[in-house]
């Protein structure tokens, strides 16, 4: 994984914001960055970019700016990571808002060294979801990365980069990766750090190249057993999807 080229000190954590263009919904974003973690807690924010001219009158110590590279809101991630100083990373979409319970989470964090801290968090209109900690929880679900703080020093570890494979579950990939294969530890928070939108692509979009790799993925990182399971769930709500839907 590339290092960053920047010199300024290392903060508690960086915040990796791709965005599309300075509207309302970015700059909502943003702010409530600074109001939950101004004066609390050393950060960056790096925003990846599509059209850097509308970001002009944006510039400030805390932000940077980065033109995007490649298409693709990994490709963005990956952008961003390669420029993070920060002991913790954070990505977050522009229409999310992260809440001043994040502190506390990730002061929590930073004391115990943890290599993932991991909360809840409000989704959409009306549910908490609920970040389990057990790595076997990814065996069903994935993680709401808007509740997880990634140890930077782990992803370069690892060397793990968000997939351009994958539409829109690359950071389960990189969960399951980070956790069975590095044996990542966990700390978790119960309380929520943050609010998702649940209306951007990932809540629309099936990745067809994700769900073709996942039984795979599984047996590559969790066995044979568990394996099967997924195999045997699959095939089961195959059938019930064949009888009831005709």
């Amino acid at each position: 994984m590339p290092q960053s080229t920047r010199s300024t000190p290392k903060p508690d954590l960086s915040v990796i914001l791709p965005a599309l263009a300075a509207d309302t919904e970015f700059l909502r974003c943003l702010y409530a960055l600074r109001a939950a973690l101004s004066g609390r807690i050393s950060y960056e924010i790096i925003s990846v970019v599509k059209e850097t001219n509308t970001f002009a009158d944006l510039k400030s110590p805390d932000l940077f700016i980065l033109p995007e590279e490649t298409r693709g809101i990994y490709a963005a991630m990956n952008h961003g990571l390669d420029h993070a100083n920060g002991t913790y990373v954070y990505f977050i979409g522009q229409d999310d808002v992260l809440l001043p319970q994040a502190i506390e989470a990730l002061k929590r964090g930073l004391e115990a060294q943890a290599d993932l801290i991991l909360a809840d968090v409000f989704y959409g209109k009306e549910k908490v979801y609920k970040n389990r900690p057990s790595p076997y929880w990814l065996i069903w679900r994935n993680w709401c990365h808007q509740g997880i703080f990634y140890r930077r020093d782990l992803l370069r570890r690892a060397e793990i980069r968000f997939p351009d494979a994958f539409v829109t579950q690359a950071d389960h990939y990189i969960n399951i990766v980070l956790t069975a294969g590095y044996d990542a530890t966990i700390l978790k928070f119960d309380g929520c750090i943050a609010w998702y939108s649940a209306s951007g692509v990932s809540t629309k979009i099936v990745d067809s190249a994700f769900r073709a790799r996942f039984p795979s993925l599984i047996h590559e990182y969790f066995g044979l057993p568990l394996f099967l399971s997924v195999v045997s769930r699959r095939a089961l709500l195959a059938i019930f999807r064949k009888v009831f839907h005709r």
